[in-house]
């Protein structure tokens, strides 16, 4: 029991033999004809005396209480807390094959030695061609100059249990992103990919959970990306921790599919607000004429229904943009649009001398 609650307890007991006493006096007063003598005085000093301390004891009970509130508060929103990324520390890795243990020194090496670069690629608003999103990638350099892409690590560094450090790293440095663009962008999201295996590892997903709680404000702003493959392979246990982050408000995104007849509605159950399909699956499709527009037109009836957002990405050349106008799809991402390039090259500046402008309605917030 802590001293609160003692203090409490003892303050009620005060209380409780106060009464009893003022009941005695009362009594007392009374047979003496309401004439009270030295005693009885003395005795209505002593029970005022304890209420007083009664109350006084409640007080600081109390301010006990909202300091260790404060206490609290302070702890979890004090910078050194709001800014800490749930675990940096790459742990060394045994039992690897000879390949996957090179990958992985030099990926230690990039994140001990803070090698690691934060990548952003814009999402526009069609046809305008707007600002409205950004996409976070992770560039990992050598020591030697070279540089890590995801393709290039990501595998080895799921086998070994270790994409939760990187995954970690690239989304403190979102959040920085996120938070240099300033209120007046608050219509920017950031995107990020998210492995299955980050959220799995229950040690990291609590470390994790409290860092998104010191980032509440930046709920309707971050969405976790993940592949279809990867949706459709997940364990329980990620389920049930992909939940816990949907219940904080945050918003996932699904990309890599290879069909348009998934079951969206499942998806948005678990908050999946944006799909993004590769624009050549799009205009396959539309070649194939009235049947494949047709598919196309269900595909997105379908996502409307479910208030989920498509996304057509990997869009490089002016001459697609035709038809994927045609085809009415709102945003797109690509090279097109803009290559991902240093963080710094597009934080503050997405859309140069220009006012930011709303998002669109399906932008506006998450539910």
């Amino acid at each position: 029991m802590n001293l609160r609650q003692k203090s409490s307890r003892y303050c009620a007991a005060v209380l409780f033999c106060a009464g009893i006493a003022g009941a005695f006096l009362v009594l007392a007063t009374i047979r003496s004809g309401f004439r009270p003598d030295f005693e009885i005085w003395l005795a209505a000093a002593l029970v005022v005396s304890l209420i007083l301390h009664a109350r006084a004891g409640f007080a600081l009970s109390n301010a006990q209480q909202e300091l260790e509130l404060l206490r609290g508060l302070v702890k979890k929103f004090s910078p050194s807390h709001a800014k800490a990324p749930p675990s940096l520390k790459f742990e060394p890795v045994e039992n690897v094959g000879k390949d996957d243990a090179v990958i992985l020194d030099e990926v230690k090496d990039a994140i001990e030695n803070d090698r690691i670069d934060l990548y952003l690629q814009p999402i526009v608003s069609l046809p305008q061609r707007k600002t409205r999103c950004f996409e976070a990638f992770s560039r990992l350099r050598r020591a030697d100059g070279g540089v890590l892409r995801p393709s290039d690590y990501i595998d080895a560094a799921e086998r070994a249990n270790r994409i939760g450090v990187v995954d970690n790293m690239i989304l403190l440095r979102a959040v920085q992103s996120l938070r240099q663009l300033g209120p007046e962008s608050a219509q920017y999201r950031m995107f990020c990919n998210i492995s299955p295996a980050t959220i799995f590892d229950q040690d990291f997903f609590t470390r994790f959970t409290d860092y998104l709680d010191a980032n509440h404000d930046l709920a309707q702003r971050l969405v976790f990306e993940f592949t279809y493959p990867a949706v459709e392979m997940m364990h329980d246990r990620v389920k049930k921790n992909m939940k816990a982050v949907a219940d904080r408000g945050f918003a996932f995104s699904v990309d890599h599919i290879r069909r348009f007849d998934l079951n969206w509605a499942a998806l948005r159950e678990r908050n999946f607000r944006f799909v993004k399909a590769p624009g050549s699956l799009l205009l396959a499709e539309s070649a194939k004429g009235d049947v494949g527009r047709a598919r196309i037109k269900a595909f997105k009836t379908a996502l409307r229904e479910n208030d989920i957002d498509l996304i057509v990405e990997k869009v490089e050349y002016e001459t697609q943009m035709p038809e994927i106008l045609s085809l009415g799809i709102d945003y797109g991402q690509g090279a097109l649009f803009g290559a991902p390039r240093f963080a710094a090259d597009y934080v503050g500046s997405a859309d140069p001398g220009k006012e930011p402008e709303p998002a669109l309605p399906s932008f506006a917030a998450a539910s």
